[in-house]
């Protein structure tokens, strides 16, 4: 019988068991071998599988008559072992006969021969757990008894099938490896797996595991990339370590650079590599995802010339695999743990330390890049956001910064705002040159315009509005103004917005950018809107068309329609906001502009419901939460979740307008945003109307209905306060007739 080390915290891997299970009852697979590093879970796999066999769950109505467990961690694995284990699955008469075999003076082929000739019979499972420590880095056999059995093994017919875990692939012939089915098992268990072994593994509190946040523990089991053994690492480091009683963050930031961890996790393999073989997977370390051979090679260039790249990746991919191979896209990468572990022992200066590997890697991308022309959406900028962090891996903030200046504005306004905005916040307090400062305050204030906190926003602006006025430098100034302004708009400071709105447009106008002239005028348009000047609105939206058209910018005519239709919205024309969105919408997704879908379908998610249609209101506020939640802005969520609230009250579904308030509340609480007492207001409101008090549901409507004037985005505050008026008017009228 396996080992059951491992089967109580044991996690699903449904889909690599019932590959193990298929590849089993292929007649044509003799050995099926589990193949992955160190930790990763092979042995629990298989020993899951042992188990499922041995209680008769084989499937496909194959009845196993006997399984056999050798592992080197064990009981060892030798020709000796093996025989003698196996020589006990036949019965006693049989057992008998073998080990009168075992000690004659036969060769080690006719033993082995006569051992199989017994489990001709079967089928037979013999479990080789670990294996890798009787094979060389090139899967070579070290026994030449074990050389002899998988030749007979393979050579003659019997009932027997191997199972093996190994870290290294155990090399054959040609003409034998079609009787051997590979699975690679690279991937950790899924997070929520890994985070219920993860608690599991602290089932009695001691370590304040199971006492952690959801959060807080999906990111320990990332950072370790839901290995198995690392993760009881983890718990074995907080419970074990009472000197320094270490924090799970304590014992995450100082991962790869624990002995206790080491000594389980890090592949021994890497230490008896040549020099010329170790520098290249210093150089795949620092890549930290999958390069080319050019690649490898031009980073290593300048720094080892006399190394022989092409030649130590190939004996890398075919020795074990310590490195993987992805043929498709001649492609060689480590595990991600392995580069962890190896980049952890990189000195930071020198020749070859980290600073300097990772400015040619950031200088391989540099050289890769597309240009701006080339532009179509943000996968277009992915080796510019590589270039960007291995610049910041180098400690090179300023040229990193120089690198996020290109793309920030790109992937604020494509809808990767959240990855400008963590971009930005790796460089807070990290440059000293006032200029590329400027540049980085000027952009993190736009994202943090787009995707919250709207009050940080307003922080950076101020220093970055001074520091543009001291430079003179007017195309920031413009962006800082623009920025001010709609950050104002946002926060409902709608007079405080228009002066700076005024000045943005006035500059952009004669510094010639059109994409962020008509970013400026739509601010402008939307802020008269918000103020209820629906003819200043629709004025300035028909400027921005006549722009778009006369530069053929098909996103400013998606922004310009998108600003009517907040005018018509604003003044209760709900067909002529139909009509608006609906080209908006056609317009952005024909540009690839996903940042502004959840605002387009709030709006037209208010006008179905100014129609009197709720069912395609609350389709459209879910679509619009849906969009807002895929560009990260929380802002939107929260809008349209209040709205939805209301549909939902307009059809007498209180619960779920409870619901929907509550959530709109923790949105804008993300964002930092006004509108968190709207939220609130309306989510009271459904408690007290459930509740039967209506003076409070009333009260509460009121509230709302007076903290949202002032915003378009929201439905209109007459509303709730017709619906405040009608409540108390029908309980005045209730108390009258009794």
């Amino acid at each position: 019988m396996p080992v059951a080390y491992g089967l109580e915290t044991f996690k699903d891997r449904t889909h690599e068991r019932a590959e193990v299970m298929a590849r089993l009852s292929d007649p044509r697979a003799r050995m099926t071998a589990i193949i992955g590093r160190r930790g990763i879970g092979k042995s629990a796999l298989a020993a899951k599988v042992a188990e499922q066999l041995a209680s008769g769950g084989a499937g496909g109505g194959r009845a196993w008559a006997g399984i056999v467990n050798v592992s080197s961690r064990t009981s060892g694995i030798s020709l000796e072992r093996i025989y003698h284990d196996c020589a006990r699955l036949p019965g006693p008469g049989v057992t008998e006969d073998l080990l009168e075999v075992w000690t004659s003076q036969r060769g080690t082929p006719d033993k082995v021969a006569q051992l199989f000739s017994a489990l001709s019979g079967g089928p037979y499972l013999i479990l080789l757990d670990n294996f890798e420590d009787r094979l060389d880095d090139r899967g070579e056999l070290c026994d030449p008894e074990l050389s002899d059995f998988f030749e007979v093994f393979f050579r003659t017919q019997h009932g027997a099938r191997i199972l093996m875990t190994t870290q290294v692939p155990l090399a054959l012939p040609p003409e034998l490896r079609r009787y051997q089915a590979r699975l690679y098992l690279d991937q950790g268990l899924p997070v929520p797996d890994a985070v219920e072994l993860l608690c599991e593994l602290d089932a009695d509190g001691e370590t304040d595991i199971v006492r952690a946040s959801r959060q807080d523990l999906e990111r320990a089991v990332r950072r370790v990339y839901g290995v198995p053994r690392a993760l009881e690492l983890i718990a074995g480091a907080l419970s074990e370590d009472y000197l320094t009683l270490p924090t799970l963050d304590e014992v995450l930031d100082t991962f790869v650079e624990r002995g206790d961890v080491i000594a389980y996790l890090a592949q021994d393999r890497f230490q008896r590599l040549d020099a010329e073989s170790r520098l290249v997977l210093e150089v795949l370390a620092a890549f930290g995802r999958p390069a080319s051979r050019d690649a490898v090679s031009w980073v290593l260039g300048p720094l080892a010339p006399d190394v022989d790249v092409p030649a130590a990746l190939a004996r890398l991919a075919s020795h074990g695999r310590m490195v993987t191979v992805d043929r498709a896209r001649r492609m060689f990468a480590l595990h991600p743990m392995d580069a962890d572990f190896i980049y952890g022992e990189l000195p930071r200066d020198g020749l070859l330390g980290y600073r300097s590997l990772n400015r040619r890697v950031a200088g391989w991308y540099a050289r890769q890049k597309p240009v701006r022309d080339q532009w179509r959406s943000v996968e277009d900028v992915q080796l510019h956001r590589y270039e960007f962090a291995h610049r910041i891996r180098a400690e090179d903030y300023e040229p990193a910064a120089v690198v996020l200046d290109e793309i920030d504005y790109f992937l604020t306004w494509r809808g990767s705002v959240g990855a400008a905005r963590d971009m930005h916040q790796q460089l807070s307090g990290r440059l000293d040159d006032d200029e590329t400062r400027l540049a980085h305050l000027v952009g993190f204030s736009v994202a943090l315009l787009v995707g919250g906190p709207h009050r940080q926003a307003a922080q950076v602006l101020a220093e970055a509005a001074g520091l543009a006025e001291r430079l003179d430098d007017q195309p920031r100034l413009a962006q800082a103004l623009f920025a001010l302004g709609d950050t104002h708009r946002q926060l409902n400071q709608l007079d405080e917005a228009i002066g700076p709105l005024r000045r943005a447009v006035e500059l952009e106008d004669r510094l010639g950018d059109p994409e962020r002239l008509l970013r400026a005028l739509m601010s402008l348009s939307l802020t008269y809107s918000y103020r209820g000047e629906v003819r200043e609105a629709l004025e300035v939206a028909d400027t921005m068309r006549v722009r778009a058209l006369e530069l053929s910018i098909d996103l400013g005519r998606a922004q310009a329609n998108d600003s009517a239709a907040c005018a018509y919205l604003a003044s209760g024309d709900w067909s002529r906001a139909l009509a608006m969105a609906d080209a908006a919408i056609a317009l952005y997704e024909e540009v690839g502009v996903t940042e502004a879908l959840g605002y387009v379908h709030n709006v037209q998610g208010v006008a179905f419901l100014g129609l009197g249609d709720v069912e395609r209101a609350e389709a459209e506020f879910l679509q619009a939460n849906t969009d807002g939640a895929a560009v990260g802005s929380p802002r939107t969520e929260g809008i349209c979740l209040y709205n939805l609230a209301w549909a939902h009250w307009t059809v007498g579904r209180y619960a779920d307008a409870l619901t929907a308030a509550a959530r709109s509340k923790a949105a804008f609480e993300r964002a930092a945003a006004t509108g968190t007492e709207v939220a609130d207001n309306m989510a009271r409101a459904a408690r007290a109307m459930l509740a039967g008090e209506t003076d409070e549901t009333a009260r509460h409507l009121r509230a709302a209905a007076e903290k949202s004037k002032g915003n378009a985005d929201f439905v209109p505050p007459a509303w709730l306060l017709a619906e405040a008026e009608r409540l108390v008017a029908e309980r005045l009228a209730t108390g009258s007739a009794d």
